[in-house]
């Protein structure tokens, strides 16, 4: 042989037991001796150690079990010390053995089955020597199998027996002469008996050589070791081998001495294991399965005569058998019977619990059935659901969409339109001021040089001259229109000429045109009110609750704020001609909306608000704008038409009450507008009382004229008895107006029909519910000096009247029934009592 598949030399000191067998049995323990490396080459190559490399990880990969490798020295030493080496796994018969692994598989498992099968037998000092038979068929079959062997298999079991066999194998291999069947047979068999005993260098796994049938074992098929050179070698001494020689040789020794005690209580511990094998089965069966995956050390342990399994707790109890009783000795019938019993109630009660669970399952699927059928009936109603708030949600989406881009339009066309009417009403404003101011300065300075050619006089001319024109046209008017009783400063200068109204006229044009093209490239399902509300109506008729469940009566007031702002833009109150807001087609549109006549109107609706909510939301918004920017309080027709709106509004519609915040804006901007002519546009002149009687003067005229438009100032700021508080009214009309600037006037001017007239109009003016409420004599305290001032008249009319002719008399009699009916229409009877008759 080459020496290229020489293993390493080593070198190992013999120690020959005696078997009690036979002398010719004999066992060799190899050590490690470094002093005899050179005496004993073995045949090792790189090849094959990487084949046996290979090897051991395949034998892993199939969860085979490696055992540490022993080494016993002489049984004097105490101390002895145990090593591991490293060979490589990698071998040639690789091929040869992978074919047989599967066979070993199958091998295992029908020992494994077969042990489950058999009740393990408990740990036995005693165990019965095997037939010479047996271990005669086993030699004939070893030979067979050497003989079979050829080529390197045989050369590398030669190199193996060679470092086991000792010096003589090694001397016939080298005269190139094969070892007869003899010698490897005792070989061989010196090796089995080693590892009986634990006392050998396994070179390759246990559980291979434990499981396989063959008493063949090559050093390579054991050898587990690695070629790793930096592992460290472990000299710890191996107690476990010890204990099983110890075990061994007792077992021996006992068996030699006393077979026929050994035949009868192993038979005695068959009996037993007979009798117990019927109510045991089961625990048993899992005692074995508790061995894990160890069950090839458990079998190993059998066969060398001795277990150390412990049994697992028993984790199930069978029933008893009816011939057995656990408590009594004797078996009766009524003890079977009651067994019987027991265990018939057992079986009716798990019978009664099958059948609960089978009628509830048949309920479950008839229930089921039911439900499967009832989502399919709803199927098309679901689609058809699903599709509309599909659709529905696309067509609200577009609609905010189409607004957000409108809405900036509304507000710029509202914006514009509101302008034109601020600057108009400021126009007006502003000229009736001028001209106060330039007949004050006129009629103050009519004896005082002036000089004619300045621009501010020409200027002065030429309004006087137009305020003159106005007055004149509307005097005209008023014949042709026979208006009997007006005087002068009961008409509002709001005239303008033709170019003025030219100009307005063309601004409104421009605004009303560009209305109309707001929505004009919009599809008709986005630009009409009408259009919306079909489609929201026709939600709340199909799916009411998620119509209310959404919320869309809260909402709909602002999705249609532009729309209506749109249709408002030319609505102004305060013209002659301005439309009432109910005849327009939005409000016609919504004043019925989510209603039919079939239908039944619940209280919680949200759509009854509908128009209310519009209205606060709207309207109220643009009369405050109005009555703050635009509206003249010293125009009757403006004031009777706001107030109009305003009544109409708080008797028709609920949000019109004084806890709504739109409304307290609407009622605080009236009250500043009032304010603010109070102070800016009531002006009393101070003449002397020759200058008032003389009506020919112009001076005269103004004063009278400046009264008159007090006193109409007064009925217009009383028209809003029912709005605006009566603690309001009476601190702005009396207070503010009355006290401060009428008395004034009527205790300058004489008293003459005229006068009479004059605070006839005044006391006619006074809310009648002022004074319903008087439960004394005496009148409000605001109405003191107007008493005193009516009772000071009757005074100077009957003194003057007496003077007089009889028909004078007549007429002055006549002013104080007068005066005295007025004192009486303002609860002042303390005053009308003590009038001259």
């Amino acid at each position: 042989m080459s020496t290229s598949f020489r293993k390493p030399r080593r070198n190992f000191r013999k120690k020959i037991t005696v078997d009690s067998e036979s002398e010719d049995e004999k066992q060799e323990v190899i050590d490690v001796d470094n002093d005899q490396n050179d005496n004993k080459p073995q045949i090792f190559s790189d090849e094959k150690k990487q084949k046996k490399k290979k090897k051991d990880k395949e034998s892993q990969e199939m969860g085979m079990h490696r055992t540490s490798s022993v080494l016993s020295f002489n049984e004097d030493q105490e101390e002895g010390e145990v090593f591991k080496v490293k060979k490589s796994s990698h071998s040639k018969r690789i091929a040869r053995q992978l074919k047989m692994q599967s066979k070993l598989a199958r091998e295992e498992e029908e020992k494994h089955q077969k042990k489950e099968e058999t009740p393990p037998r408990k740990a036995s000092p005693v165990r019965r020597e095997e037939p010479r038979e047996e271990r005669d068929e086993e030699i004939r079959r070893l030979r067979a199998e050497f003989q079979s062997l050829n080529g390197e298999d045989a050369e590398e079991n030669e190199s193996e027996e060679e470092t086991e066999g000792g010096i003589p194998l090694k001397k016939m291999m080298k005269k190139g002469e094969i070892p007869d069947a003899t010698m490897i047979h005792m070989i061989r068999k010196k090796r089995q008996q080693a590892r009986d005993i634990g006392d050998f260098i396994p070179l390759d796994d246990t559980d291979r050589v434990e499981n396989s049938k063959s008493r063949l074992v090559r050093d390579d098929d054991n050898d587990k070791s690695d070629d790793e050179d930096d592992e460290r070698i472990d000299f710890s001494v191996n107690t476990q081998a010890r204990e099983r020689i110890k075990i061994q040789n007792d077992f021996l020794a006992a068996e030699h001495g006393s077979d026929n005690e050994d035949s009868d209580q192993e038979r005695e511990w068959e009996e037993q294991q007979i009798k117990k094998g019927v109510s045991l089965g089961s625990e048993q069966t899992d005692g074995v399965a508790s061995t894990g995956p160890s069950h090839n050390d458990h079998y190993n342990d059998h066969y060398n005569g001795y277990q150390e399994v412990v049994m697992e707790k028993k984790t199930f109890t069978p029933f008893q058998s009816l011939t057995q009783s656990g408590d009594c000795k004797v078996i009766s019938m009524e003890i079977i019977r009651r067994r019987l019993q027991d265990r018939l109630n057992s079986m009716d009660e798990v019978h009664r619990s099958h059948t609960q669970e089978r009628d509830s399952l048949v309920s479950d699927i008839s229930d089921t059935e039911k439900s499967i059928e009832t989502c399919q009936e709803k199927v098309a109603g679901l689609e058809g659901r699903y599709r509309f708030f599909q659709e529905m949600r696309g067509y609200v989406r577009d609609l905010v969409d189409c607004l957000s881009e409108k809405v900036p339009e509304i507000n710029n066309l509202e914006q514009r339109m509101l302008n034109l009417w601020k600057n108009q009403a400021r126009k007006f404003l502003s000229r009736r001021q001028q001209d106060v101011r330039d007949q004050c300065q006129e009629y103050m300075t009519s004896n005082v040089s002036v000089n004619r050619e300045s621009p501010e006089f020409q200027e002065r001319q030429r309004r006087a001259a137009e305020r003159e024109a106005r007055r004149s046209r509307r005097r005209r008017a008023r014949e042709m229109k026979d208006i009997v009783g007006h005087h002068d400063g009961l008409s509002s200068d709001d005239e303008e000429n033709h170019s003025e109204i030219a100009k307005y006229n063309l601004e409104k044009e421009s605004v009303l045109g560009a209305q109309e093209q707001v929505f004009e490239d919009v599809v008709e399902d986005f630009s009409e009110v009408e259009s919306v509300r079909e489609k929201f109506e026709d939600w709340k008729q199909t799916y009411r609750e998620t119509y209310q469940d959404a919320y869309i009566g809260l909402c709909l007031p602002k999705l249609l704020n532009p729309y209506i702002r749109l249709s408002l833009i030319n609505w102004n109150p305060l013209e002659a001609n301005c439309a009432d807001f109910e005849d327009m087609k939005w409000f016609d549109t919504l004043v019925f909306y989510g209603f039919r006549l079939q239908d039944t109107v619940f209280k919680g609706d949200d759509d009854i608000g509908l128009l209310p909510s519009i209205v606060e939301k709207v309207l109220l918004p643009k009369l405050t704008v109005t009555a703050e920017s635009i509206w003249d309080p010293l125009s009757t027709t403006q004031t009777s038409r706001l107030v109009n709106v305003i009544s109409k509004l708080s008797r028709d519609y609920p949000c019109i009450q004084a806890n709504n915040k739109a409304t307290q804006y609407l009622l605080n901007a009236i009250v500043k507008r009032i304010r603010t002519t109070l102070e800016d546009d009531v002006f009393m002149p101070l003449y002397p009382k020759a200058v008032i009687d003389n009506r020919s003067t112009n001076a005269s005229v103004f004063f009278h004229r400046q009264l008159w438009v007090c006193i109409k100032l007064l009925g217009n700021i009383l028209s809003w008895h029912g709005i605006l508080s009566n603690q309001m009214l009476r601190s702005l009309s009396l207070d503010g107006l009355l006290n401060r600037y009428i008395i004034l006037g009527l205790c300058n001017s004489g008293v003459n029909k005229e006068t009479i007239q004059k605070c006839q109009s005044i006391i006619s003016t006074f809310p009648k519910e002022w004074f319903t409420d008087l439960d004394e004599d005496k009148t409000m305290p605001q109405l003191e000096n107007v008493s005193r001032f009516l009772v000071s008249a009757a005074k100077t009319v009957y003194q003057e009247g007496q003077s007089k002719n009889d028909y004078d008399k007549r007429d002055s009699r006549e002013f104080i029934k007068q005066i005295s009916k007025m004192l009486v229409n303002i609860h002042a009877m303390e005053y009308a009592v003590n009038l001259p008759m």
